[in-house]
């Protein structure tokens, strides 16, 4: 059997889904499906059941399906002892985006990795947090930059202060390294501008609102948020995207949750309106798989990409697998 076969059963059985595989994948879902099929042929055993809802584990593809992540991380790791007997950095990392190059301050960081590890390219991807961590963790990515959610006290209805990265819980198998701690702020119609800036939390939770994914990091930073002052939201739609999100507040639809460059630049084009001090924070992060971490090409990345955001690199924090 081959790596990109073991690689493609870990997506699909990640998804449960042979076109959203195909998408992480960059590849076609017919040949996702011929990797799966070649998969079962050599194995002899039925991985999935294909169903109306996706591609659901068989008895037997539970059963594997760990072990093929023990043998991926295994070769991720033989890959990583060559590279670091190699010496110089080299070749090509390809790094997630979760958010705007500008936000991540990308261009600052390629600077920075130009002079320090000229033989290194990179190759830029996009994807949500919550796939960022699946990525990595399936070998489709080297590393990337996420949200994780902030653990610590909420700080009542304003959030707190901003500054250092809070306590997080780190994604398991990944090394991470906190960069700074963002804000969150309210943005809705500018009808509700006075509601925004004047109402309660409790106040605010009575409006329809624009909810995310339980996959995303917001997600269970405002459940505690709402939490601590005992209200549940009204959710009158959840999207995933920062344009959907903005597009359906500024049509009346109900107040959402943005970091704060985002909020701002939302606002800044005059069809909405911003609680200036945040609710909440989250903690942007880079990451690497852990078996990973300390290839000479992904310590540069991270040493530029911390230069850039002016924190030390130092080691990443990993979590056992």
């Amino acid at each position: 059997m081959e790596l990109y076969q073991l690689r493609t059963f870990a997506v699909v059985a990640e998804t449960g889904n042979l076109t959203r595989a195909a998408e992480r994948l960059h590849a076609s879902p017919p040949a996702v499906s011929a990797h799966i099929r070649a998969l079962e042929d050599e194995l002899g055993v039925a991985l999935f059941r294909r169903t109306p809802r996706g591609m659901e584990l068989t008895d037997a593809g539970r059963d594997l399906r760990e072990r093929a992540g023990t043998v991926l991380a295994g070769a991720e790791e033989l890959r990583a002892r060559a590279l670091a007997l190699r010496g110089e950095p080299e070749g090509e990392v390809t790094l997630a985006l979760h958010a705007a190059s500008h936000l991540l301050r990308v261009d600052a960081a390629h600077a920075l990795l130009r002079q320090s590890a000229p033989r290194v390219r990179l190759r830029l991807s996009r994807a949500m947090s919550w796939e960022v961590v699946a990525d990595l963790r399936s070998g489709i990515l080297d590393a990337g930059f996420l949200y994780l959610a902030d653990q610590a006290p909420a700080g009542g209805a304003d959030g707190g202060a901003a500054g250092a990265p809070g306590d997080v819980t780190v994604p398991e198998g990944l090394a991470v390294t906190p960069l700074a701690r963002i804000g969150l702020h309210v943005i809705g119609p500018l009808e509700w501008a006075d509601a925004l800036q004047s109402g309660t939390l409790a106040e605010l939770a009575a409006l329809p609102w624009l909810w995310v994914p339980c996959e995303c990091p917001f997600c269970p930073v405002m459940e505690r948020l709402f939490a601590t002052v005992g209200v549940e939201p009204t959710v009158a739609a959840v999207a995933e995207q920062e344009d959907a999100l903005c597009a359906l507040a500024a049509g009346g639809a109900g107040l959402t949750v943005m970091v704060e460059a985002e909020a701002r630049a939302a606002v800044a084009e005059g069809r909405l309106a911003l609680r200036e001090k945040p609710v909440a924070h989250v903690t942007l992060a880079f990451a690497a798989p852990a078996a990973r971490a300390e290839e000479p090409a992904l310590v540069a990345l991270r040493g530029a990409v911390c230069a850039a955001w002016g924190v030390g690199s130092g080691s990443a924090v990993p979590t056992a697998r």
